[in-house]
């Protein structure tokens, strides 16, 4: 019992570093340190949600990070000129895996990371920081739900804090209107 409740405190911890990094990185004004800092916010969000037993949040975060790590690299040489497909594989990845596991599980709460996901990931392909951000906001509702769900209280506080967040860089980094 004692080793349980290391592992769930191990967990929360965990899960506060994730959140206060995804946090940071929406207030950040490049796209390329939006990417990368969400792209370890996801890493972190793995761990976390292997400690608490919450499969499907794992498994979409790991899928989240790749999908970050190829966003990220979208301008490399390599990648530039297959960005659109890796963007469209990554996504059905997503999809793909995400139904997998919530038919085996038999828990349509299992659907939640895959919106979540799909949100978040989906967002880090524009080149718009603005843009960006609105997707992150379309995403942490359904993070917000999976969280509690799950018991990753930490990260469902985070996903409160994070439409907080995003909704103040969204009016700091507006754009002006110049009429």
């Amino acid at each position: 019992m004692k080793g349980l409740t290391i592992v769930l405190i191990v967990s929360q911890i965990i899960g506060l570093a994730a959140v206060g990094l995804y946090l940071l990185s929406y207030q950040l004004k490049k796209r390329s340190h939006i990417v990368w800092v969400t792209c370890i916010s996801n890493g972190l969000y793995v761990l976390q949600y292997v400690l608490l037993g919450a499969f499907s949040g794992a498994v979409m975060d790991f899928m989240s990070t790749v999908a970050s790590f190829f966003a990220g690299t979208k301008h490399s040489p390599k990648f530039s000129k297959y960005s659109k497909l890796i963007a469209l594989i990554n996504m059905l990845l997503i999809v793909a895996a995400g139904f997998t596991i919530a038919f085996i599980r038999h828990d349509p709460i299992e659907l939640l990371p895959i919106a979540g996901a799909l949100f978040q990931t989906g967002g880090l392909w524009f080149e718009d920081e603005q843009t960006i951000r609105k997707f992150g906001l379309c995403s942490a509702p359904f993070w917000l739900i999976y969280n509690y769900i799950s018991q990753a209280y930490g990260a469902a506080l985070g996903s409160v804090i994070a439409i907080v967040s995003i909704i103040i860089a969204m009016v700091r980094y507006r754009k002006k209107d110049i009429s």
